[in-house]
């Protein structure tokens, strides 16, 4: 399951390493490169378990051996760089302690050349080298604890502006140093506000927005630190656009079905094999760990996971109950309860938010070899019958829903004479419109082109299990 809004990444990568008692002052606990490589290693354990890596070794090993070429002008490094690539649709990176860095499988989507990804990943090895996390808070504390699952999904302070503009300074040097061009900061700053102009209204998961304040200012500093530094192409590095996206050649864009997919409101997950309806017009998330869905204005959440132990589902709610509903609040009762043909248990529950009753159900559900757990909870009636609704629709996945699933992969495709972007599009079977294609390749709306240019587009196609 694979991950949507409800909020971002490393403070709560942050927060599972440094444990439940960790103080909020986090300078004090990151007081040295030793803690920060101590806390950076859980950390990123909790990354692959919140967000999940996406598991291309080529990949990987594409963004760590930019990552290497960068550190050679950083002697004496106290820490043993990691880069990998995050299963996560929005453009992101981000840098944990110690060295653990990550870019999502959107951003090498959004980047149009290897000097914009090195920019990237200079910016984050700044991060690290100045030790930025050991000067940034992130906390959200006070919260009702039916609901931390979901927060944890997502929780990310963002650097100030001051540690913003010293990692992209940082990172340009790092690029000039490496014969790569420092001004593709500046476009890819460019190309992240231009994708998220083209996204407003919609829902987004959480994105290097979040992390990372951007502006147009910070997109001209770029531009003009770029002017002022001296650099010389490394010619080993060849053509940088055709380099990217000859990797980046079929990569998976949009919801990975193997991951879990939402389609609507309704969530199909086809390796474990169940289907779940969400309420209509709440926020919904998907991770490795919990699916599920926030009503607006938090007044309701329901979600799904499986971290329970096997066994009948009345035995195993009174044992969870009885280990973790002392910090969340009281069992009013419990009783069985049909789901979708199958024996399940559940458990009604109150508790207090800031003085405000909550109400909640979580229900015990037996399903492919485990026990599915899910909860719901809501100040309000409306609210609450809505997770009631979610739970009761829990069904195993059937033949047609199977057969209706369906996968986006990137395609570098190539461009006809007087072509526009419609033009292209339709005869490319390319499922962008064309002003979203327009953004992925930074390029004009009204772009004509002259015939031969390398474009990304995006193609559909059935969905077909990975071979067992």
């Amino acid at each position: 399951m694979k991950r949507l809004r409800l909020a971002a990444l490393c403070a709560a990568a942050l927060s599972a390493a440094l444990g439940p008692n960790a103080r909020a002052d986090r300078t004090v606990l990151l007081d040295s490169p030793y803690a920060d490589r101590d806390v950076g290693k859980e950390a990123a354990k909790g990354v692959e378990a919140q967000i999940g890596l996406l598991g291309d070794p080529a990949l990987d090993a594409y963004i760590q051996g930019i990552g290497d070429k960068l550190l050679r002008a950083i002697p004496n490094r106290p820490f043993a760089y990691q880069f990998r690539v995050v299963d996560q649709v929005e453009p992101n990176a981000f840098a944990l302690p110690g060295g653990h860095i990550f870019v999502s499988r959107g951003l090498l989507a959004l980047a149009n050349d290897e000097d914009e990804l090195a920019c990237v990943i200079g910016h984050e090895i700044g991060h690290v080298a100045k030790r930025h996390a050991a000067a940034s808070q992130g906390a959200a504390g006070g919260q009702f604890p039916l609901l931390n699952p979901m927060l944890r999904a997502g929780q990310m302070a963002a650097y100030s502006r001051d540690l913003e503009r010293s990692a992209d300074h940082d990172g340009q040097i790092l690029c000039a140093a490496a014969g790569y061009d420092p001004r593709g900061l500046a476009r890819f700053l460019e190309s992240l506000m231009n994708y998220e102009r083209s996204r407003t209204g919609q829902l987004r998961s959480a994105s290097y927005f979040d992390s990372h304040p951007l502006s147009s200012e910070r997109s001209t500093i770029a531009r003009v630190e770029a002017s002022e530094l001296r650099w010389k192409r490394d010619p080993k590095l060849g053509d940088t656009r055709a380099a990217l996206l000859a990797k980046i050649d079929g990569l998976p864009v949009g919801q990975r079905p193997e991951a879990g997919i939402f389609i609507g409101d309704l969530f199909l997950h086809p390796v474990i094999g169940f289907k779940l309806r969400f309420p209509r017009g709440w926020a919904k998330s998907n991770t490795p760990m919990v699916v599920g869905a926030q009503a607006p204005r938090g007044k309701g959440v329901v979600y799904m996971m499986s971290d329970v132990p096997k066994g009948e589902p009345r035995q195993v709610a009174e044992r969870w109950a009885a280990e973790n509903m002392r910090s969340m609040g009281q069992v009013e009762k419990g009783a069985p309860f049909a789901v979708g043909g199958l024996p399940a248990w559940r458990l009604d529950v109150s508790a207090g938010r800031g003085g405000q009753p909550v109400r909640g159900y979580i229900t015990f559900i037996p399903f492919a070899n485990a026990i599915w757990r899910v909860t719901g909870a809501a100040s309000g009636e409306k609210e609450l019958d809505a997770t009631l609704a979610t739970t009761r629709s829990f069904r195993e996945l059937g033949p047609d829903d199977r057969a209706n699933l369906k996968e986006t992969r990137l395609a570098i495709v190539h461009a006809e004479p007087g072509e526009n972007f419609t033009e292209l599009g339709r005869r490319t079977s390319n499922v962008w419109a064309a002003h979203e294609t327009a953004v992925y390749n930074e390029l004009p709306p009204s772009h004509e082109f002259k015939g031969g240019e390398s474009v990304k587009v995006a193609r559909e196609r059935p969905y077909q299990p990975p071979a067992r």
